[in-house]
């Protein structure tokens, strides 16, 4: 079903720059400390679908959503000297595809980043408006800012597993946090497909959707599975009118159809006919093995209790 906010940042997984390996590097100059409480960092889910984590950014509290679509790791500008955030002199283009007419976003710099309970050091973060984006926590009922976004950079330097259904983020730090919970969904035989990680910093997983093949992002941060209206067309997906409008960081909004696909396939498993959310994607990242097909989205990996693991580059799902 989708609700209002389909995609608050449909277009965000599309924050590719060159920063990325760049970013992870800086991560990793101060040595983080492994947390000494239970492995893992509790998440809250928002009513539309994002993962919140409970944060320290120089010492501050703040909430910023884990978002395997965004390839950097940002903090909401208009919160950044709040924050104690230092200005680089530095800047990150950021591509057309998000269509955001060659804008150019500051980057700074963090000297201490504390996810729950397990520090990362200091590092680079892209300076991006989030003054609109927030989240109203299902557990609570309380709304809380979008301060920030923790992006597949620090991801993948720390080796994350992402529990979708159980809401927690394993970092590894100077142990392997997440060890149990992977042999726990090995020894149920979970699907177990490949994962990718594009030198663009997308996080990309081979699909099949009719007879095509195409590359579509695993994206925490969107709301819902959304299918291109261009790979729609070519498919034959029938498509009906929705009132929901999907926005991004930086474009307008656009809206989304809810489509039926006749078969959708997801590394060597088909899933069947499946709803998908269809809309104006731009054009992926050019890296991508396969063309750009859309968005694995938060509904399937809610509904399928997917582990996403950045480590060691698979997704599982039931």
């Amino acid at each position: 079903m989708l609700r209002k906010a389909v995609m608050e940042r449909v277009l965000l997984l599309l924050t590719r720059t060159m920063l990325l390996g760049v970013a992870a590097f800086l991560w990793a100059i101060c040595p983080a400390r492994a947390s000494e409480t239970r492995p893992g960092v509790a998440l809250s889910r928002s009513t539309g679908n994002h993962l919140f984590a409970p944060v320290r950014i120089n010492e501050k509290p703040a909430w910023f959503a884990v978002d395997t679509g965004a390839a950097l790791t940002i903090v909401d500008a208009s919160k950044a000297k709040d924050l104690g955030l230092q200005y680089q002199g530095a800047e990150v283009q950021v591509p057309r595809q998000i269509e955001v007419n060659n804008r150019v976003v500051p980057v700074a710099y963090v000297d201490t980043l504390e996810v729950g309970s397990t520090n990362l050091g200091s590092g680079p973060v892209a300076l991006i408006d989030l003054k609109d984006f927030r989240g109203r926590l299902r557990e609570t009922g309380n709304y809380v800012a979008m301060d920030g976004i923790i992006g597949l950079d620090i991801m993948q330097r720390y080796g994350a597993v992402i529990d979708c259904a159980n809401q927690r983020i394993y970092l590894q730090t100077q142990d392997d946090p997440s060890r149990e919970l992977l042999r726990y969904v090995r020894s149920r035989r979970y699907k177990s497909v490949p994962l990718r990680i594009a030198r663009s910093g997308a996080l990309e997983v081979e699909t099949e959707l009719g007879n095509n093949r195409y590359s579509f992002v695993v994206d925490t941060g969107g709301f819902a599975t959304l299918v291109s209206l261009r790979v729609a067309a070519q498919n034959g997906v029938p498509v009906l009118g929705t009132t929901v409008n999907a926005r991004g960081i930086h474009s307008k909004e656009k809206p989304v159809g809810l489509g039926l696909t006749s078969m959708l396939q997801i590394g060597s498993y088909r899933l069947g006919p499946t709803l998908v959310g269809v809309t104006a994607l731009p054009e992926g990242p050019e890296d991508l093995r396969y063309p750009f097909g859309g968005l694995i989205g938060a509904d399937f990996l809610f509904s399928r209790h997917a582990v996403i693991d950045i480590k060691n580059q698979r997704l599982y799902f039931k």
